[in-house]
């Protein structure tokens, strides 16, 4: 299936010449039916500086949207089937991801949390090398960390900075609360009633969502953003 562009220019009332003003973003969002995923393709929706968002998804996300366009992946490993999505490609927010909990193989946690990352990066460094890559890792990535997922976390990091985008973008949330409507469960919610007091370990996932989608519009950041600078940027 070929995907249209939106970076052209918009025509202008009635088929006539160009609208001046910046051409619709093209938004490219994997993960779209996580926590933060889903959330960023709700606000990449409600933002009328996006022209086309594109969700790259196993299965369907159930929504209906005429700046939707659901792009059915097989394997986030190899992206040649849907090269064709990422072409145009403005922002790419990349919100897959696993729980090392729920994840206990090494090796599948390492492709998923690693491996699926630098594919996207490598696939759309060379479809859109314009476009900016927005990577969710999480609070306490380091190399030197004594746990598995820390350590892959940061190995990411590392490598998708080297693979060179225009500009990459590393947000370093601690606990993500899910959006209201995703229906946060008794546990989801007794977490943040203990978190709540502590700003430092918990954001909301529509405040991360926000924040990823302002910062595609904004360069006056750092590369690397943890919860209480996501939450200077979660301004509408």
């Amino acid at each position: 299936m070929e995907h249209p562009s939106a970076t052209g220019p918009a025509a202008g009332p009635s088929g006539g010449p160009p609208a001046e003003g910046p051409a619709p973003a093209v938004a490219l969002v994997f993960g779209a039916t996580g926590t933060a995923g889903s959330a960023v393709v709700a606000r990449c929706l409600a933002d009328e500086r996006i022209g086309e968002v594109r969700a790259a998804t196993r299965r369907p996300l159930g929504l209906s949207h005429p700046r939707l366009i659901e792009v059915q992946c097989a394997d986030f490993g190899d992206l040649s089937p849907i090269r064709a999505a990422l072409s145009g490609v403005s922002g790419c927010f990349f919100c897959l991801g696993a729980s090392s909990a729920r994840v206990r193989d090494a090796d599948a946690y390492r492709e998923i949390t690693l491996g699926y990352a630098v594919a996207a990066a490598e696939a759309l460094a060379a479809a859109s090398p314009e476009h900016t890559f927005h990577f969710l890792s999480a609070r306490g990535a380091d190399p030197r960390s004594r746990l598995r997922w820390a350590r892959v976390k940061a190995e990411a990091e590392t490598r998708l900075a080297g693979i060179n985008p225009r500009r990459l973008l590393v947000y370093r949330p601690a606990y993500i609360h899910p959006a209201p409507d995703r229906r946060p469960g008794m546990a989801a919610r007794a977490t943040a009633a203990v978190l709540r007091p502590f700003p430092g370990a918990l954001i909301r996932a529509e405040d991360l969502a926000l924040a990823m989608v302002n910062l595609q519009f904004d360069t006056d950041h750092p590369p690397v953003l943890d919860n209480r600078e996501i939450r200077r940027h979660a301004e509408p």
